[in-house]
């Protein structure tokens, strides 16, 4: 009899703690939050491929090891390469760069993480002349609001005024934040925004995020003001489905049967929505049947580019499959559009050209020629004169090529030579007389 009560005290517990257990998950009950945290933590970022003790590494501030990437091949570095002079921490090594004397002249400024002695986080303005012109050290800890940690945030969405702030934003993160050229902050915005960050012609800028809502992917498209950080117009992808309910670019991401079609998760990702670019007042011209203003997007996922009239909310052109889990595609004076193209899982990266009117499309870059492979992230801009420059975020290197193939611009951020490079976001060149008259910072 006193074996089948503890028997049956046994059942009974257990019965209760998974009624519990339930119970704690359904409505985020002690000690679901904690089991939810540990899993988080050992699973990481879906697009990392840290082990543990990597992950307890970074969490704990020793190495910043999720940002640590696989640079290219070192050996390939010309005599021309020396250290960049930057203030980084005593763990890691100098910034490596190359700049040939005919590459072109204006500024370059880079985002990423730069392990600086006093953040992980930065931008690095390089002048003209290759010295060094100024440092923002940045974090987004610095918030009344529940934030991860800086160590497990992903620098991603950048741009750069002509009075000398910058905006940047995070995968991960919780705000959007405009500094001046001195590094203070002039207004932070609260969300999940990320990606990038396209300036307009009427002092707005584009975004993907959830305003107020500090979730990883956003599936919200923000105009804000500039000056402010205001939100005056936002768009939501379902707000694009149902407006163009003649067309399935969005749908190939369904599963059906008979009855309905429902969403294929990944991740609860199923677009990966990563660029907005406004059409420029001085491009227009050059796309018969758009308009300035117009939205050139990307969605990673369904690998498609699409036009998107932001006043109607309708589609007015899109290509699709051109590309393999494509990112930033940008307008030009020549009327054609040019994409970093990921080519995710065959070894290399490229930029390709398409022709919006006929289709018509090639490789301006390709990848082999440059060990250059960038699997997700990356951006891309092409200069007036004809050069390239490159974002390869994979591998911690930014890269600039002339129209004849020649390399004139070199960028590793690299860390040590056994742990690899840290990732960098974006790169931007800017011509010589972009900046209006820089404040000195004490």
């Amino acid at each position: 009899m006193k074996a089948i009560q503890i028997i049956a005290l046994v059942w009974l517990v257990l019965i209760a703690s998974l009624f519990y257990g339930m119970e704690a998950a359904d409505n985020d009950y002690w000690p679901y939050p904690v089991i939810q945290e540990i899993r988080n933590f050992v699973a990481g970022d879906a697009e990392e491929a840290t082990s543990i003790t990597e992950k307890v590494e970074n969490d704990l501030g020793m190495v910043p090891a999720r940002h640590l990437v696989d640079p290219p091949d070192l050996s390939k570095l010309g005599p021309g390469y020396g250290f960049l002079p930057v203030p980084v921490r005593d763990r890691r090594g100098p910034p490596v760069m190359y700049l040939a004397a005919d590459a072109p002249v204006g500024y370059r400024v880079i985002y990423g993480v730069f392990d600086l002695e006093t953040t992980l986080h930065g931008a690095i303005l390089i002048a003209p002349d290759g010295t060094v012109a100024n440092i923002w050290s940045i974090t987004q800890e610095d918030v009344s609001w529940p934030h991860p940690s800086d160590a497990n945030v992903f620098p991603h969405g950048f741009a750069v005024t002509r009075d000398g702030s910058i905006i940047v934003a995070y995968d991960h993160g919780t705000s959007m934040t405009r500094y001046d050229y001195c590094g203070n902050v002039i207004w932070r915005s609260v969300g999940g925004y990320h990606h990038s960050i396209e300036m307009f012609d009427d002092e707005t800028l584009w975004v993907w995020g959830n305003n107020g809502e500090p979730s990883q992917f956003g599936d919200t498209m923000h105009q804000v003001r500039i000056e402010s950080g205001e939100v005056i117009r936002s768009i939501t992808i379902n707000d694009m489905i149902r407006s163009n309910p003649e067309i399935d670019i969005f749908g190939i991401r369904q599963a059906d049967d008979e009855h309905q079609s429902r969403w294929v998760l990944t991740g609860g990702n199923p677009f990966h929505q990563n660029d907005i670019d406004p059409l420029p007042e001085a491009l227009a011209a050059n796309y018969p049947g758009l308009e300035a203003g117009d939205l050139l997007i990307s969605m990673r996922s369904p690998n498609l580019v699409y036009v998107l009239d932001p006043a109607t909310v309708k589609v007015k052109w899109w290509r699709q499959g051109l590309t393999r889990r494509q990112h930033d595609p940008d307008w030009n004076e020549r009327g054609t559009i040019t994409i970093f193209d990921n080519n995710m899982h065959r070894d290399y990266s490229r930029i390709v050209e398409l022709d919006p009117q006929t289709f018509n499309s090639r490789i301006i870059l390709d990848g082999s020629d440059y060990d250059f492979y960038s699997w997700h992230r990356g951006k891309h801009q092409q200069l007036p004169d004809g050069h390239l420059l490159v974002t390869s975020t994979a591998q911690g290197r930014v890269f600039e090529v002339a129209p004849d193939g020649e390399v004139t611009f070199d960028f590793l951020n690299l860390y040590t030579p056994d742990r690899g490079a840290l990732t960098v976001s974006e790169a931007r060149f800017l011509p010589p007389d972009y900046f209006e008259e820089l404040p000195s910072c004490p």
